[in-house]
């Protein structure tokens, strides 16, 4: 039995191997559910998981992961962030 690659955010029907698209329908429920007028759920495979005010530095997690795999798949690399090395 082949397992569907599509996940339904909060009503909207995603393929996770679009990351870019991820990103996109989770960035959206994030400014709704960081103003407090909702929550996240997310149902793939029968499973249900639900995120909320309480759990949004999860989301935050999840929304970094897919824009790493966003942009990878669109082949644009970003560079590090320098660091500063003092001596004392």
């Amino acid at each position: 039995m082949p397992v569907s690659s599509t996940i339904q955010i909060a009503g909207e029907n995603v393929d996770i191997n679009t990351p870019c698209d991820v990103v996109t329908a989770l960035r959206k429920r994030k400014i709704a559910v960081a103003a407090g007028g909702a929550e996240l759920i997310i149902r793939m495979n029968g499973e249900e998981v639900t995120f909320n005010r309480a759990n949004l530095s999860a989301l935050n997690t999840l929304i970094a992961e897919y824009e790493v795999k966003c942009r990878e798949a669109s082949g644009s690399t970003t560079r590090g962030r320098a660091r500063r090395i003092r001596f004392f």
